[in-house]
């Protein structure tokens, strides 16, 4: 099982993302969009090209934290599971999603993927489409909101359910 680092996930998550304490009390936070920091997916969870764009980190009594993902063709998360679950919004393109050991599903624009907390699943980007998804996750009471692990194959990859 591959292990990211706390302080590479946080980085993820915080670059360009509100904190508690940048939010004034009794108000709100605005960020502009031209402010939002687009970091490196890099290579110890993803295969291929991903770009992850935050949005916001969790806040006291809001333990969830959002962030565009941008995947080129054919790029694609490592298996991985969430201690307390995520939803993922498609918002252009066309993607991939599977659960370990079932079809893969194909995703498109307005899609919703609702993954409950545990179930080691992927997700990614058609082989010949970006895609973008926001993504909306939960983190535990101990701070943390992702257990990755192995490579997707592209056997496992390319395994597709026929689409009715």
């Amino acid at each position: 099982m591959l292990k990211v680092s706390l302080a590479l996930a946080c980085a993820v998550l915080m670059a360009g993302s509100a904190a508690a304490a940048d939010i004034p009390e009794g108000s709100q936070l605005v960020t502009r969009a031209k402010d939002l920091a687009v970091v490196d997916g890099g290579n110890k969870v993803f295969t291929g090209k991903v770009k992850i764009q935050a949005l916001s980190d969790q806040l006291p009594g809001m333990p969830v934290a959002g962030a565009y993902v941008i995947f080129e063709p054919g790029a694609r998360s490592f298996w991985h599971t969430h201690p307390t679950g995520q939803v993922l919004i498609i918002a252009e393109g066309e993607g991939r999603s599977g659960v370990y050991g079932q079809k893969v599903s194909v995703l498109k624009k307005g899609d919703v993927v609702v993954c409950p907390k545990g179930v080691k699943h992927f997700h990614g980007a058609a082989p010949d489409q970006r895609m973008v998804q926001m993504t909306i996750t939960g983190y535990d009471p101990q701070g943390k909101n992702v257990n990755w692990m192995e490579p997707v194959t592209d056997e496992q990859y390319l395994n597709v359910e026929t689409v009715k």
